[in-house]
């Protein structure tokens, strides 16, 4: 077992509390599968599609994972996905990593040929069927557009953190014309702009805040009027491997806080302090507490400052919270509020939304592949105006994290 979370489902090894999810050897689960760990499935086509359907494929290129579907242009119905791990996690899991990396001529080539390579792989098996497909649009961070198109990654990885463009691109890539979603900054990337079309959240009058979780997280707060983006690094703790995810490590550490085998400063009781607990499948270590506490403060204080940047004095005039990305499907909002990772007063107000930025790519160029010409595209395409600002840079930002560190609700 690693303190990263290792499943234990062996024989003999039970978990110290069941949470009733059949995951231990001999344990029937409370339900067929367990509620928790149902994700929301994508709504395929009813095979009824005609010759001269025409099909868009929208991509999300993540840090780890890389998401496709393919979309009727029609009516943007999901006819086919695909999801792999991103291969150029050979050259580094994060982001810092993999600029680094970009320094050697031969590995920036070679990460540029394996995003692709994935992006291949999905545009195969969409094609199997000879599908008529019109185009790709994609969403992705901004160092992975610059690694994508092979640009100049030297000015993302230090101070003052300078993207090569953050503009549209219109390309064409694997034989298909393609165009790739603009940028707000190095930190809060076209996948967050993809979310805010997704969530009309520049039509709104009421005001919504985005979560996307994950080794960094980003946030947009605002409406109609007035859009504020931030971005924190957030670690390991908001990734899962293929036996758990950052949100069962969430709901169970709020179980061992309830338990009382946890405490608000994060200790583990004894007799868990030094090789940990098994609940739900999961064995959880006093380290990887320690990452979850760290990365759910940065959250969290990002949270207020940003409440605070747009003049809120309180968390009521917030009307939505989208939480987007493989977190949105799982998080157990009740659970989030206990640790603290979000004020317990928006808890009720929080909705997952999955993976906005494969929706909002997807509006985002359908009206340019739809043939409805360019004035058409730009008219119904208004471009996301967005204040951003380093939570690192604010001067309160420390006091806020060292404040959210307990896990407690705030």
């Amino acid at each position: 077992m690693t303190e990263t979370g290792t499943s234990s489902f062996k024989k003999g090894n039970r978990c110290r509390l069941c949470t009733g999810c059949g995951r231990c050897f001999g344990i029937k689960p409370v339900d067929a599968v367990c509620e928790f760990h149902k994700g929301l499935r994508p709504e395929f086509g009813d095979g009824t599609d005609g010759e001269k359907q025409e099909y868009l494929i929208s991509a999300d290129i993540g840090t780890t994972t890389i998401a496709m579907h393919l979309r009727r242009l029609c009516d943007g119905r999901i006819a086919d996905t695909y999801t792999c791990i991103n291969p150029q996690r050979s050259f580094g899991a994060d982001v810092l990593s993999r600029i680094e990396a970009a320094e050697q001529p031969e590995a920036k080539a070679a990460m540029q040929e394996a995003v692709l390579g994935a992006l291949r792989k999905g545009v195969e098996k969409f094609a199997a069927g000879e599908k008529e497909i019109r185009g790709i649009a994609i969403a992705a961070n901004t160092t992975m557009v610059h690694l994508l198109m092979g640009l100049d990654v030297s000015g993302l990885g230090k101070y003052p953190f300078l993207p090569q463009t953050l503009s549209e691109i219109r390309t064409k890539l694997l034989g298909l014309d393609t165009v790739i979603l603009p940028g707000i900054s190095t930190f809060v990337g076209a996948d967050i702009v993809a979310g805010i079309h997704a969530l009309s959240m520049a039509e709104k009058e009421s005001i919504s805040l985005l979560l996307d979780l994950g080794t960094n997280g980003e946030m947009v707060l605002g409406n109609k009027h007035r859009l504020i983006a931030a971005s924190t690094a957030a670690g390991p703790a908001f990734e899962g491997n293929t036996d758990c995810y950052g949100t069962d490590l969430m709901r169970l550490t709020a179980k061992l806080l309830e338990e009382g085998l946890v405490d608000a400063s994060g200790l583990l009781q004894d007799p868990y302090f030094e090789e940990g607990i098994t609940i739900g499948g999961v064995h959880i270590t006093q380290q990887y507490i320690r990452k979850l506490q760290m990365a759910k403060a940065a959250i969290c204080a990002g949270i207020h400052i940003l409440g605070q940047k747009y003049g809120l004095r309180d968390f009521e005039g917030i009307e939505k919270v989208y939480l987007a990305g493989g977190m949105g499907y799982y998080l157990d909002t009740a659970s989030a509020a206990a640790i603290g990772l979000m004020p317990a007063a928006l808890a009720d107000r929080t909705v997952a939304v999955g993976n906005a930025a494969l929706e909002g790519a997807f509006l985002y160029v359908r009206h340019i592949f739809a043939g409805h010409g360019e004035s058409s595209a730009q008219e119904a395409l208004k471009p996301v105006a967005a204040e951003d600002f380093n939570l690192a840079d604010e001067p309160d930002f420390s006091e806020k994290y060292i404040n959210s560190m307990e896990l407690r609700p705030l």
